[in-house]
């Protein structure tokens, strides 16, 4: 079983990043404060027990996510290299890769500004091929963003929502955003958001949906769909403060 560190920060930089393990600072000059991305790297290879060797890629993603005023974040980490290793040694490459590669390869950390500290991973089967695409919303409350996780399972997109409960990101909700891209059966939903039905906490409204651009898809995994709504709704669904997760009527 993988050991799960949790770790404090002291001093820390936000910036957007990808490959490369960037040690800057706001203050080069103060060398007693730890660049907080050299802090992420190290959670992350500690975390996820990734050699000095590998290359992988991570990206940080920051918003207030709690109800104090202190800026978050969520990292994200591709193992797309470790991936294609894992398959070529099981000696099964092609038929890891009729389903893409779909395994646990795609993770997110959530810091905590007011702890200061990083989480354990949390891991999102996936495409290894498609990173996690993390953007913010406003569900639960006006004063702090929730999160939204897209990913990708072969020519199939999914989305996972997160509302952050005691320093925790706690799934609350998931739907298919499309299914069998550039296929004759190619279905998408289109996903609109309201005024909560039994709490202040918005309701999550599900129509037919299409994908304008499908016809100009050239990497699966890498592909920005344009949805539009073109039919009936199909599901509201509501949110219970009690079960701490979204229900729908039958």
């Amino acid at each position: 079983m993988k050991k799960l560190l949790f770790i404090t920060l002291v001093g820390f930089t936000f910036t957007n990043c990808g490959n490369e393990k960037s040690t800057e600072t706001e203050n080069p000059n103060d060398t007693a404060i730890i660049p907080f991305e050299e802090m992420v790297v190290r959670h992350i290879e500690a975390d996820l027990n990734i050699p000095v060797k590998e290359k992988y890629d991570y990206k940080i993603y920051k918003a207030h996510l709690d109800n104090d005023s202190i800026i978050d974040a969520i990292i994200t980490v591709n193992r797309l290299e470790f991936a294609l290793e894992e398959a070529r040694l099981s000696g099964n490459s092609a038929k890891r890769a009729e389903i893409g590669f779909t395994g646990h390869y795609n993770y997110f950390f959530y810091f905590d500004g007011g702890l200061n500290k990083i989480s354990p991973s949390i891991h999102v089967p996936s495409s290894p091929h498609a990173k996690l695409k993390v953007n913010f919303m406003n569900l639960s409350s006006d004063l702090k963003k929730d999160i939204t996780i897209d990913y990708t399972i072969k020519n199939s997109l999914f989305r996972n929502y997160y509302f952050v409960f005691n320093h925790t990101p706690k799934q609350v909700f998931q739907w298919k955003i499309y299914d069998y891209l550039g296929e004759i059966n190619e279905e998408a939903n289109y996903i609109e958001y309201e005024t909560g039905s039994y709490s202040t906490v918005k309701d999550i409204l599900i129509y037919e949906g299409g994908i304008k651009n499908s016809k100009n898809i050239e990497d699966i995994y890498n592909f920005n769909p344009i949805l539009e709504k073109k039919g009936k709704l199909l599901h509201r669904f509501f949110y219970l403060e009690k079960e701490g997760k979204y229900f729908t009527n039958k």
